[in-house]
């Protein structure tokens, strides 16, 4: 498989897809902040109606796996994802 960057946007996406089916609400209601930090690692807070929820990277992933299968055809179980802090792009994922 060749290598895939997913864009801070598509991330922001995906974890809104994903938020708002555990919730069921549709996905443009929910807004997503992402977040890293040395303590923490990487998070995202997830909002809707005045709620927080957190998500962790296990959760990102299967929000990235979702995405990767629904929108990009690809396998989601055959690819490594890795989460990575780029300078112009944001927070990005690289799946190999």
């Amino acid at each position: 498989m060749e290598t895939i960057i997913i864009s801070e946007d598509n991330l922001i996406n995906a974890l809104c897809v994903y938020h708002a089916r555990q919730i069921n609400v549709m996905p443009e209601n929910v807004e997503i902040e992402l977040n890293f930090d040395d303590d923490e690692g990487y998070f995202a807070e997830a909002y809707y109606n005045g709620r927080k929820d957190i998500y962790r990277v296990a959760n990102m992933l299967a929000a990235i796996r979702i995405f990767l299968q629904e929108e990009m055809n690809v396998d989601p179980y055959a690819a490594s994802i890795h989460l990575e802090i780029d300078d112009e792009q944001g927070m990005i994922a690289i799946v190999e």
